[in-house]
Order: C-alpha cells, then sequence, then structure tokens
C-alpha cells in the first residue's frame, strides 16, 4: 500500500489504482491524512494511490487552475487504463478565501445572521460548478478511451473548532500554518462565544455538504461521503482546520469505510 505524492515516483509494478487531487486532508505531512489511512482500509488492488494538489489548494484550482494540467495529464488514455476512481478533496479553502462568507460586521448578530447569504449562494454555486466540471471531465476521458466511467468519491470535511490553534510543527509545537477560520472571525467582528462561533462554523459545512450532495448519485458512479459530524470538536482536530490522527482514522473507519464497502473497495 503506497500513497504516491509525486507521478515521476511510482514504482515498477505498483502503478496506482486510485487517482486522487485534493488539499491539504489528502497532503496534510503530520501525524496523518485521510488518504495515508484510506490506503491501509482498501483491498490490496485498490492500496496503491496517486495525489495531485497540495496544502493550501482549492477547489477552483483543480478544475480550471494550475492542477487542472496534471489531473489532464492523468485522465490521458494511457494512463486512465490503471484507474479504477478519482477520490476529492475540495472546497475547505475556498471557504477561508472567501472569509467563511461572513457579512462585514456581525457585531451583535446571531449565527445564522453572521452569514452573509448572498455570498454563501453564490459561493456555494461556485463549489458546484468547479466540481461538476471535475466529473464531467472524468467521464469523459473515460467515454474517449472507450472505458468504463470512474468512480468519484467527494467527502463533505466536519464541523471545525475556530479555536485559533495553528498547525504546528509536530515536534518543536512551532506555530507553521493558520490559524484560518478565528482571524476571519475577529475580522468580521464575530461575537467571542466559542458555542456562537462554531454554530456559525457549522452552518458553513452544512451548506458546504448540502452543496455536494446533490451530486450523490450511486448508480452513476458518483459518491459524496457524508463526513459531517464524525468528529469529536475538542478532542479529534490538530488545529483549525485538520483533524489528528485518530480524527482521521475515524472518518475512515466511519463514514468512508461504510461507502467503500458497498462499492467494493474495501472488504
Amino acid at each position: 500500500m503506497t500513497v504516491y505524492y509525486d507521478p515521476d515516483r511510482i514504482q515498477s509494478g505498483a502503478f496506482p489504482a486510485l487517482l486522487a487531487i485534493g488539499d491539504s486532508w489528502f497532503w496534510y505531512p503530520f501525524v496523518s491524512n485521510l488518504l495515508a489511512e484510506l490506503s491501509a482500509v482498501l483491498k490490496p488492488d485498490y492500496s496503491n494511490i496517486l495525489t495531485l494538489g497540495r496544502v493550501g489548494a482549492r477547489l477552483e484550482q483543480f478544475a480550471a487552475g494550475p492542477y487542472s494540467k496534471d489531473l489532464a495529464r492523468q485522465l490521458r488514455p494511457q494512463n486512465l487504463v490503471f484507474y479504477s476512481a478519482l477520490l476529492i478533496s475540495g472546497g475547505g479553502n475556498d471557504a477561508v478565501d472567501w472569509r467563511l462568507c461572513l457579512r462585514d460586521d456581525c457585531t451583535g448578530l446571531k449565527s445564522a445572521d453572521c452569514i452573509d447569504s448572498q455570498r454563501l449562494a453564490s459561493s456555494m454555486d461556485d463549489l458546484s460548478g468547479w466540481l461538476l466540471s471535475l466529473i464531467n471531465e472524468t467521464r469523459d476521458a473515460a467515454s474517449a478511451a472507450g472505458r468504463a466511467p470512474l468512480d468519484v468519491f467527494v467527502h463533505c470535511y466536519d464541523y471545525a473548532p475556530p479555536n485559533g490553534e495553528p498547525a504546528r510543527f509536530p515536534l518543536f509545537g512551532i506555530p507553521l500554518l493558520g490559524p484560518w477560520l478565528k482571524p476571519a472571525m475577529d475580522q468580521a467582528k464575530v461575537g467571542p462565544d466559542l458555542a456562537l462561533r462554531r454554530d456559525v462554523i457549522n452552518l458553513l459545512i452544512d451548506s458546504l455538504g448540502a452543496t455536494f450532495s446533490e451530486f450523490d448519485s450511486p448508480a452513476d458512479g458518483v459518491h459524496v461521503i457524508r463526513t459531517a459530524g464524525t468528529l469529536d470538536p475538542d478532542t479529534d482536530w490538530a488545529n483549525e482546520l485538520h483533524p489528528n490522527g485518530e480524527g482521521f482514522r475515524k472518518l475512515i473507519h466511519g463514514p468512508w469505510l461504510a461507502k467503500l464497502r458497498q462499492t467494493g473497495y474495501a472488504s
């Protein structure tokens, strides 16, 4: 079982059976990540994975940005023949770039009123369009190669804690990235109560999950994995955006594994 992060380092005789394109939930370099845990539970024929993208990558960049060329290269007939499925992790960094779709001034507002509904709707429309583009590109490539469509798996994140915790170097505790959520909330003057701030994040994650779930169509090989609500907000997160090792394992051994068993990728 191997997760490749560089297509030029694929080992002879161990070509990946799954293609992934994603953000830090696939690329997180500390402790573990989704793909590391995923590879360990897949049937041997599917346990080698090639991933494209990087930490901080946005869904937009997969569909029409710097990583779209990398994806197109892997979808050429000579490469596509080896793949059974495409895994997608995206949308979280887009939301951070959109300042969580918050109003400019949330002073005194309740959680539901803190989010700018028009901004949220427009942003979810963008995510929907980019995800549709990725799905269509994958299906068109399979059709052009004269083969069956790839299965597509998309996850929906979980309720991240807006506690101001950055990603830290694991041995020395040195902050390296982030925080991501607390600064946006401070700028928008969201009240300091943690319960209020968690409610805001939960609303945003629920909107993202609802947007992605519109594409869920097992009969067409598109599988949206509803992951929100799996993790304990106090014990399963390493920082504001990333689960810890136990958190990633919970996600894989919970909603991911159930879907993988249904589709024949895991026992």
